[in-house]
């Protein structure tokens, strides 16, 4: 009767070293969480400012586009002004040439009227007497007649030239104001782009201000969440200590044997499956221990575990053991660990449940059922993460579960 309640004395004392480990770990869980849910708020900020950055280059790549689209416009328009002007220029001097030859042969024109009005029919008699017939008179008559007219066409002619260089010159004028005019509006509009381009500079630089600030915090975040991990870790490794050291204490006291943590044949096939028995072939699962394909960029990432494509169901203990870890982790969802402390340094999780039935601290036998599969955390569908860590608790000890459990 004395060893039995030595025997319930140790299980009592274990019990509740191990009960007030696993509040400190809950604790510490805790604030993992509501980090990682910080964490999670600050990515989507960040995803959030990104989007607005993008926005806006775009927006601006946009201006950019349409203010050299206009700068170019109004490089031509200047070309065309140049080229205006310098016609212009030319039929100014051409009509001034004109002037000049038309003031020329006007005078001309008006001292021969002049010299024929104060001649007057002595001019004819002059000509009449001087020939020496009548065919010579007629010639000399008609050869100052043909001087008077061709001097008259031909001052027409000039004022006609100088005229249509007029013409010209005003149609020119006319098409140099109207690309002057058009040039004014683009460098009306220019100068908005030139605004709108510095606008959303400004902008584009503020937002990647508070980008990098952002990450930084996340950063922050991740730093904090690895050392909760860590420090999950740390108490999870002495809570399993301390369980240890106080059993084989009392064990010696009691004068009995203990047989914790010295069973370590770890070999293949020693585990159960954690599912229902047909669930246990190669045809449900969906995704292998080691490095796999992401869908984005090719790049390759290493899978610590094997993903079974089941849909919400009984999820067994594969080896007896204690449940160290029974809560909501982010990535995994609904999450259990489990420490099959008689196998030594084996650990086997669980994640993605839709429920567990167990809590921490509690010790669970082989078979029972501890959860149900489901789609928590981070998935694309149904279906259970299931675990080996073997040396350890952390991340590192992770081992292919096709090693340790027997399957068809």
């Amino acid at each position: 009767m004395k060893v039995i309640k030595k025997i319930v004395a140790i299980i009592v004392i274990v019990s509740l070293l191990l009960s007030a480990s696993y509040t400190a770990i809950a604790s510490t869980q805790s604030e993992k969480e509501q980090l990682e849910q910080q964490k999670k708020e600050a990515e989507n900020e960040l995803n959030n400012i990104s989007e607005a950055k993008d926005d806006a280059e775009s927006e601006l790549e946009s201006i950019n586009e349409q203010l050299e689209a206009i700068q170019d416009e109004i490089a031509s328009l200047k070309m065309q002004l140049s080229d205006l002007n310098e016609q212009i220029s030319q039929k100014e001097a051409e009509i001034k040439e004109e002037e000049k030859e038309i003031e020329a042969k006007d005078q001309l024109l008006k001292q021969r009227m002049v010299a024929l009005y104060e001649a007057g029919d002595t001019s004819y008699l002059d000509v009449l007497f001087n020939s020496e017939d009548l065919i010579d008179f007629m010639s000399g008559y008609s050869a100052i007649q043909t001087i008077l007219e061709a001097d008259t066409n031909l001052i027409n002619e000039l004022e006609e030239k100088k005229d249509q260089l007029e013409k010209d010159k005003n149609g020119l004028e006319e098409s140099r104001q109207k690309v002057q005019d058009l040039k004014n509006t683009q460098e009306i509009k220019s100068a908005t782009y030139v605004s709108l381009q510095k606008q959303k500079e400004e902008q584009v630089s503020k937002l990647s201000d508070e980008e990098k600030a952002k990450q930084a915090e996340i950063d922050k975040f991740t730093a904090a969440i690895a050392e909760a991990e860590a420090k999950i870790q740390r108490e999870a490794e002495e809570a399993r200590r301390k369980a240890e050291e106080e059993a084989k204490n009392n064990a010696n006291n009691s004068g009995g044997s203990n047989n914790s943590g010295g069973y370590t044949d770890n070999s293949s096939g020693t585990l159960g499956w954690p599912l229902p028995a047909k669930y246990a072939t190669y045809y449900y699962i969906t995704s292998y221990f080691g490095p796999r394909k992401q869908p984005t960029a090719g790049a390759s990432t290493n899978h610590g575990a094997i993903d079974i494509g089941v849909r919400y169901q009984p999820v067994y203990a594969p080896e007896s053991g204690v449940v160290l870890i029974a809560e909501y982790v982010s990535g995994y969802g609904e999450f259990i660990m489990l420490w099959h402390k008689g196998r030594g340094e084996l650990y086997t999780c669980f994640g993605h449940l839709s429920q567990y039935y167990v809590s921490a601290g509690q010790t669970v036998q082989r078979g029972q059922q501890i959860a149900v599969s489901g789609n928590t955390g981070i998935t694309t569908g149904p279906h259970l993460h299931f675990e080996v860590r073997d040396g350890g608790s952390s991340k590192s000890y992770r081992r292919d579960p096709l090693n340790y459990v027997n399957i068809s």
